[in-house]
């Protein structure tokens, strides 16, 4: 199963960090592959959102739910449905210097017909493209903050 990793260093304290990641729909502007993020449900330990982005002209659908553990500063994610076979993941948000390590890593399968075995690895790229772009909005949202 593909996975992919991203991290970034802001200069903010993890608490702040982290409570604006999970402000979900605060961070759509800065995922130009995503064409709609909607909240469903939220409270503080759990979040599920509707997602569709556009990968190669094909619309990509799913649910994600959201596990935060506000003592921990850590997330785990998931998705229950949608098109991908399986889509899971964590966020950590570590101390480093003076300010937050976070850490994106993301476990998924996802089989359509339009995605042969030749465009598997166009699909990573595209999800490793996504994670990091993810992270640079979370930073650039933190730093305007």
């Amino acid at each position: 199963m593909p996975k992919v990793r991203a991290e970034v260093f802001v200069p903010k304290p993890p608490e702040e960090v982290y409570r604006l990641a999970k402000d979900l729909e605060g961070l759509k502007p800065y995922l130009k592959d995503v064409e709609t993020l909607r909240v469903v449900e939220s409270s503080p330990e759990r979040t599920k959102s509707e997602w569709v982005a556009v990968a190669m002209g094909k619309r990509v659908r799913w649910v994600e739910v959201e596990e935060w553990n506000d003592a921990e500063l850590k997330n785990r994610f998931y998705s229950p449905e949608g098109d991908f076979d399986k889509y899971e993941g964590t966020w950590t948000f570590l101390p480093e210097n003076d300010g937050t390590r976070v850490v994106l890593e993301i476990d998924y399968e996802l089989n359509l017909p339009l995605f042969g075995g030749i465009l598997r690895k166009l699909v990573q790229k595209l999800m490793q493209e996504n994670a990091e772009m993810f992270l640079r909005g979370l930073k650039e949202r933190a730093l305007a903050a």
